[in-house]
C-alpha cells in the first residue's frame, strides 16, 4: 500500500483558505458592527440635538 503525499498536501491548503475566509468574514462583521454603532450614535445625536430647538429658531418667518 503506497500513501500519496499529495492528499495531505491538498487538505492543508482547503483549511487555510477555509479559516482565511473565515477570518476575514469576522473583520467584515466587525467592521460593519463597529460602523453601525458610529453611524446610529451619530444619527442618534443629530436626532436629539433638532429635538431642542423650538420651531421659531428653526424657522422664524413661521
Amino acid at each position: 500500500m503506497g500513501f500519496s503525499s499529495e492528499q495531505p498536501k491538498a487538505e492543508t491548503a482547503s483549511s487555510t483558505r477555509i479559516a482565511a475566509g473565515l477570518i476575514l468574514g469576522l473583520a467584515c462583521f466587525a467592521a460593519v458592527l463597529t460602523g453601525g454603532i458610529f453611524v446610529g450614535q451619530t444619527i442618534g445625536e443629530a436626532l436629539s440635538t433638532l429635538q431642542t430647538f423650538a420651531p421659531v429658531e428653526v424657522d422664524p418667518l413661521r
